[in-house]
């Protein structure tokens, strides 16, 4: 893309007609020419802009230089070697489910769990009219 004086015109022309188009509705012919100017210019500045991004970003890397030797092979292997924690894992996972039982078989708290306990369950089948009134009473606040 970098050099390319076609793409950076014709991106432009396309930008000052769509521009020119689009306002000649609304303006006079002198005023959507000028637009049309300025939407040249703004459009052939974004071709030339994305045309150097685009460059710098597909242009090949540089030569390496011609004292050092690269290896043609260098980067296209990966060698990654993982040391077996298997055994070191596995007794630290009996330790944890060792201290964790015999931490809930000494602990009274863990031992005499109760579940919670309503004071009053109210059963909707057959609602009790006095409680339906007082209930009325404290959602009204009487």
């Amino acid at each position: 893309m970098k050099g390319s004086w076609r793409f950076t015109i014709g991106f432009g022309a396309f930008g000052a007609l769509l521009i020119c188009l689009l306002s000649l509705s609304n303006n006079p012919l002198g005023t959507s020419l000028l637009r049309g100017l300025y939407a040249f210019l703004a459009f052939a500045a974004l071709a030339l802009v994305v045309g150097f991004v685009l460059g710098q970003l597909l242009a090949t890397g540089k030569p390496a230089p011609s004292g050092a030797e690269v290896p043609s092979d260098r980067g296209s292997m990966l060698d990654l070697t993982i040391p077996d924690e298997g055994e070191a894992l596995s007794e630290m996972m009996k330790e944890q489910w060792a201290d964790g039982k015999s931490a809930t078989a000494t602990d009274g708290e863990a031992m005499s769990f109760q579940p919670l306990q309503p004071k009053r369950v109210v059963s909707l089948d057959n609602p009790n009219p006095e409680e339906v009134a007082q209930a009325i009473r404290r959602l009204t606040d009487e």
